[in-house]
C-alpha cells in the first residue's frame, strides 16, 4: 500500500470539487466568461444566453431558466464514484477515460465558488468554446438537468491524464476561445488560477483588447477532440 502522504497527493489530480458557499460575481455579457475554483477543480462558466445559436444550445432545452452553465473534466471513475477513494486515486496515475461535467446555474457562477476570474474574449471565443465541448464529447448534446439540480457527466474523447487535468482543460478551453494563456504545463489549481489572474490583469491594462489571439504555443501539442 501507498505511504497514506502518497496517497492524499494524488487526490487532486483527480479534479473532484468540495464547494464551499460564496457569493459570485454579476452576470457576464455575450463575449465574457468566468473561471471558478472549488477545492483543487477548476471550472469555466458561460452565459446562458450566449450558448444560443452555438453547438451547446441544447442544454438551454433543460434547463430554461439558468443564468449561466458551468463545463469541467475529470477522470471518469472519479467523476462517477458516489465517494471516490484509494482505487479512484490509483486510477489517476495513468490515463483514463475522462468526462465532460455540465451544470445549470442558477446565478453566474457555483455557490460553492471559491475564487472566481471573469475574462473577456474575443467576439467569437464563447462559440469557439462552444465548438470545442461540443467537438469533444463522444455524443450528441444532451439537455441539461434543471439548475441547481446537479451535474450531468458526458463522455470525453479526450483523456485524462497527469499531464492534462481538469485545469489544464479549463486553460485549453481558454485558448480555443482565442485568449493568450499557456496551456502546456498547467496540471493544478494554483498554476491555472494564476495564469487566469495574470491574463485578467493584462485585459484591464489593455481595456480596448478583447483577448487577442492564443500564442501558437498555447495549443501546440495538446490533444485534439
Amino acid at each position: 500500500m501507498l505511504p497514506r502522504r502518497t496517497l492524499l497527493a494524488l487526490l487532486p489530480s483527480a479534479c473532484a470539487a468540495t464547494p464551499r458557499q460564496r457569493t459570485g460575481p454579476p452576470a457576464g455579457t455575450g463575449n465574457s466568461l468566468v473561471v471558478i475554483a472549488e477545492s483543487w477543480h477548476t471550472e469555466i462558466c458561460l452565459p446562458a444566453h450566449a450558448l444560443v445559436s452555438t453547438p451547446l444550445a441544447p442544454l438551454r432545452a433543460g434547463a430554461p431558466a439558468a443564468e449561466a452553465f458551468g463545463f469541467g473534466f475529470g477522470l471518469e471513475s472519479w467523476m462517477r464514484a458516489d465517494r471516490p477513494g484509494l482505487n479512484e486515486a490509483l486510477e489517476a496515475l495513468a490515463s483514463g477515460p475522462a468526462v465532460v461535467s455540465i451544470r445549470a446555474l442558477d446565478g453566474s457562477v457555483p455557490p460553492g465558488a471559491e475564487e472566481m476570474v471573469a475574462l473577456r474574449v474575443p467576439e467569437a471565443g464563447i462559440a469557439a468554446i462552444a465548438a470545442f465541448i461540443a467537438g469533444q464529447i463522444s455524443e450528441p448534446v444532451p439537455p441539461s438537468l434543471p439548475a441547481g439540480a446537479g451535474l450531468r457527466l458526458v463522455p470525453s474523447s479526450i483523456a485524462y491524464s497527469l499531464h492534462f487535468t481538469c485545469n489544464t482543460w479549463v486553460m485549453r478551453t481558454l485558448a480555443e476561445a482565442g485568449l493568450p494563456v499557456p496551456v502546456a504545463g498547467i496540471v493544478l489549481r494554483r498554476q491555472a488560477m494564476a495564469a487566469v489572474r495574470a491574463e485578467a490583469e493584462r485585459q484591464a491594462r489593455t481595456p480596448r483588447d478583447a483577448g487577442g489571439r492564443a500564442a501558437d504555443h498555447a495549443v501546440r501539442g495538446q490533444p485534439r477532440p
